[in-house]
């Protein structure tokens, strides 16, 4: 059945109506205005304002779960349709509402007076467009921004709320970020209409004089630490966000701090999302958030840079690693900070960032010269471990928690792992690297590894052929739940508070798990979305 585009409109005012009519969905959907508008609903006589408003509605009704209903308000009616007291109401309409798309689409052929092509640029479909009007004023790489609602069999129309942009530099930048993502995740990319709203229409800028503070309050009242705020914001700092960046907290520095925040913490995501997204624009910028520095600390500031990089020199061109961290303490002037095992005082070890790389490069080295270079090539995986390990600045500091951290959490979040043998052969590089550091650093690694990583030679391999069935997150809020059972019809899950039901999950998933199992997810109504897959061991992590 084919659908006039006047049908869509009709049924979505219908939708709107017969939803917003039932008890708490006025206000819920009211409110929801804060979730969809991050600094406010967009103000009264501004000519984008309708369409606006426009977008967020076909949000809160084709995609937004609604916690008054447990489901997304369109999927609610079509089940209860026959309930309702809503004769108006077409099923077919409604079907075709379903299945609308949100996306960023390339304009990839255009029949003057006919219809148009596009491509989804995250999904990677292409669709025809019946759009006769629109035909004559699109063009081939144009951007269209928002929804396109199924009309009939692989026929679509285009949101009269969409966007569309004329840039090939947006375009290029778009073929970009959308490349990275899929290097970096599994399965098919999806947008929200909320994200493409920040993304395009609304972005973020701070609302209050040091956005840093507000970020600060707002995690330090979630239960952070200081040390751990601070951390986070280095990371920012370090990966400053682009003018050009569109899919922010997706595949990105701060989409790598929610994952974690998701992982151990009980923060609400979203609020960690805008104050953290606010604060990194603040954190970007040439000052990074901080005061200009005086003569003296610019002076010191250029002599640590020429220090590091005669030291990275060095370890290009072979030198004894040994002699260049000797090299580097005596220009840094930190020979007065290292520990003296017999000393009164005890002080702490210098702090060298990168030092956890540095020692993997002098173990795969040593690996080479003793075995050869197809052994040194084999224990060549471990080398994601000193990417792990790059804030680490005392090597002594590694245990246990961070192999288990690295190896349960921060492989299977970044999705380095393709198939159960290079699980296998990460961990026993992994295990050769910490065997190296105890007999040749005196760092008890290899303990810590028998004793919190070993059980991972069985789970982690199982978990990476699992991970093939789960979502991409594009940075979706989500939280971890872990497996209590596989029997029956539904697997049940435990939430962070304790409490268990049953779940419906992805067949092939659900064979891959088993109980203890952790899964990164959001729940949408019944169903478990599932992001990653982490094993029974991260429970450590928490404990």
């Amino acid at each position: 059945m084919r659908l006039d585009p006047n049908d869509i409109e009709r049924t979505l005012a219908l939708l709107a109506q017969t939803v917003l009519a039932l008890p708490g969905l006025e206000l819920e959907f009211e409110t929801s205005r804060r979730e969809y508008f991050l600094n406010g609903a967009p103000p009264e006589g501004n000519d984008e304002t309708p369409r606006a408003l426009r977008r967020h509605q076909e949000w809160f009704l084709l995609e937004r779960p609604s916690s008054a209903l447990g489901g997304v308000p369109v999927e609610w009616v079509l089940h209860r349709l026959t309930d309702l007291d809503a004769p108006e109401l077409d099923e077919d309409a409604l079907r075709g509402l379903l299945a609308s798309r949100c996306s960023v689409f390339q304009v990839t052929g255009v029949a003057e007076g006919e219809g148009v092509w596009v491509r989804d640029l995250a999904a990677m479909g292409e669709y025809p467009l019946n759009e006769p009007e629109g035909s004559l004023a699109l063009s081939a790489d144009d951007v269209v921004v928002g929804r396109l609602f199924a009309i009939g069999e692989s026929l679509y129309r285009v949101s009269p709320a969409a966007g569309v942009f004329r840039s090939s530099k947006l375009l290029r930048a778009l073929l970009a970020d959308f490349e990275h993502l899929r290097e970096q995740r599994r399965g098919v990319l999806r947008l929200t209409q909320a994200e493409l709203e920040g993304m395009f229409w609304r972005r973020i800028e701070p609302e209050v004089a040091d956005p840093l503070d507000k970020a600060r309050t707002a995690l330090a009242g979630a239960g952070l630490e200081e040390a751990r705020i601070e951390r986070i914001f280095a990371e920012l700092r370090r990966s400053p966000l682009g003018d050009d960046a569109l899919l922010v907290g997706a595949g990105d520095a701060l989409g790598g701090v929610l994952e974690e925040l998701a992982f151990d913490t009980e923060v609400d995501l979203e609020l960690a999302r805008r104050v953290l997204q606010e604060a990194w624009i603040v954190l970007s910028r040439p000052d990074g958030g901080v005061a200009a520095p005086t003569e003296e600390t610019r002076t010191s500031s250029a002599d640590a840079q020429a220090a590091i990089e005669a030291f990275d020199r060095g370890r290009r061109e072979g030198r004894d690693l040994e002699t260049l961290f000797r090299e580097l303490e005596r220009d840094l002037e930190l020979e007065t900070e290292s520990y003296d095992p017999d000393g009164i005082d005890g002080a702490p070890a210098p702090d060298f960032p990168g030092v956890v790389a540095a020692m993997i490069e002098e173990f795969l080295w040593e690996t080479g010269r003793v075995k050869g270079e197809a052994a040194s090539r084999e224990v060549a995986p471990v080398r994601a471990f000193g990417d792990f390990g790059a804030d680490y600045g005392v090597f002594e500091n590694l245990g246990g928690r961070e192999l288990v951290l690295f190896a349960a959490v921060w492989l299977p979040e970044r999705k380095l792992l393709k198939t159960p043998d290079e699980a296998r052969r990460m961990l026993a590089a992994l295990r050769a690297f910490c065997a190296w550091s105890q007999e040749n650093q005196d760092v008890a690694l290899l303990d810590a590894y028998e004793r919190d990583v070993a059980t991972l030679e069985r789970s982690l391999p199982r978990l990476v052929e699992a991970q093939r069935w789960c979502r991409s997150d594009n940075g979706q809020a989500s939280q971890v739940f872990e497996v209590t059972s596989l029997e029956g019809a539904h697997p049940s899950v435990r939430d962070a508070r304790g409490d268990e039901f049953p779940v419906e999950l992805e067949p092939r998933l659900a064979d891959a798990l088993q109980p203890g199992d952790r899964l990164r997810a959001r729940r949408n109504g019944a169903r478990l979305d599932v992001f990653c897959c982490y094993p029974p061991e991260s429970a450590a992590l928490t404990r």
